[in-house]
């Protein structure tokens, strides 16, 4: 440590934390502006005002957190190769050169475009499941497939053959997300990463011959157009499309219709006034983030809430804590779907870093939240819920529902 700075240690891997990290998260804002954490091997923040001021800064390389990028390296130097090239994890002038791509290829027009398509994907998937049976797996009946087939579509990849390759392949990829993940899971990912990159050659070489109305098409027309330098920038690209655009918005969806059905009453208000979906989605993001950590890394000395980080030293930023601060947002662990404020949210993060697949994973859980609502009033939870063995990611690994009174 570079300061004189309180070392806090909690355990990242208690089952309690686990289940449940906001008791925890409220203990340490209300006694801590910064600390050292000896399992992050890295100073933390955990108060709303504070995020905001890392995040905002340009100051800070965005890695991975921990010892992951020299991990993903022994497992495999391709995979390392492809990671070092995604652009959320690079700094100024490339990051800024790459996303700005992105961000002029993957407009809120397709996304806009593409919601009468994800609502077709929603509604097939609980008529095949609370539908016909009247019960579901939510993540495996509805949120992984409807995530991984909406972005693979919006990318060009909308084949039958296709959807089968990403559906059987993509779900590996969370191991990339997971800081804490086990070596196994981290081979894994770079496995399926390795022939996902792979397909991705196979689609851009047919789109260079017959370009269509795709994302991967006009992620070649910026490469016609010089902004793209070359093929591999598109295949990390979509390789990086792939996995935040499925893996967070699929938790996001499971934590959110959790949240909904343990807060029945604001379930029947949804019911009652379909109209506030919008402000719906920013509160149970809000209530739930999918991320509840992010990491960076000083490039230089900088003050943090009073403490100097040091050039090369490690930030991690509590997105979930700082979420319910109360200073922010009044009565922060009660979900109120008509808050006002809710889309101060530090869920998609803030700055340079703000997540560019906003507004699709916004779409997709009003169609999916809509959707539950209107066409399953009574939809409840079956079986009890199973959470993810992660203190990164928050996510439900089961959520059963069903429609029958128990």
């Amino acid at each position: 440590m570079s300061a004189v700075t309180e070392s806090v240690d909690f355990d990242l891997k208690d089952p309690e934390f686990r289940k449940n990290p906001y008791p925890k998260y409220q203990e340490l804002r209300e006694n801590h502006r910064i600390f050292w954490h000896e399992g992050f091997n890295a100073y933390v923040v955990p108060r709303y005002d504070d995020v905001v001021e890392v995040l905002k800064s340009s100051k800070w390389h965005v890695r991975p957190g921990s010892n992951f990028l020299e991990r993903q390296h022994a497992a495999n130097e391709t995979v390392d190769q492809i990671m070092q090239g995604f652009y959320y994890f690079l700094d100024d002038p490339a990051h800024r050169r790459l996303r700005s791509i992105v961000s002029t290829t993957f407009t809120p027009r397709i996304v806009t475009n593409f919601r009468a398509r994800i609502e077709e994907i929603a509604n097939e998937l609980l008529d095949n499941s609370l539908g016909k049976r009247g019960e579901m797996e939510f993540m495996s009946d509805l949120a992984y497939p409807m995530t991984i087939r909406v972005v693979t579509e919006i990318l060009g990849a909308s084949t039958e053959e296709d959807q089968k390759f990403f559906y059987d392949k993509g779900w590996a990829l969370a191991g990339l997300l997971e800081w804490d993940a086990p070596n196994e899971r981290v081979n894994l990912a770079g496995e399926s990463m390795l022939e996902i990159s792979n397909r991705f050659v196979d689609i851009l070489e047919s789109r260079l011959d017959q370009p269509r109305n795709d994302l991967v098409s006009a992620l070649i027309q910026a490469h016609a157009d010089g902004r793209a330098s070359d093929s591999f920038e598109i295949i990390f690209m979509c390789v990086l499309l792939v996995t935040v655009g499925y893996e967070t918005t699929m938790n996001h969806l499971a934590n959110g219709m959790h949240s909904l059905l343990t807060n029945r009453d604001q379930f029947e208000r949804l019911q009652r006034e379909p109209e506030i979906i919008s402000a719906a989605v920013d509160e149970l993001l809000r209530h739930e983030a999918p991320v509840q950590v992010t990491a960076r890394k000083a490039m230089e000395d900088i003050d943090v809430a009073g403490t100097t980080i040091r050039k090369g030293e490690m930030v991690v930023v509590l997105l979930g804590g700082s979420n319910r601060d109360p200073s922010v947002f009044a009565d922060p662990d009660r979900l109120d779907l008509t808050r006002a404020n809710a889309n101060r949210h530090m869920t998609f993060a803030h700055g340079p870093h703000f997540c560019l697949g906003a507004a699709l994973a916004k779409t997709e859980a009003e169609v999916v939240f809509s959707a539950l609502a209107q066409r399953f009033p009574n939809v409840r939870i079956g079986d009890e819920p199973v959470w993810r063995d992660t203190a990164i990611l928050r996510s439900l690994d089961k959520l059963p529902l069903t429609l029958k009174e128990s």
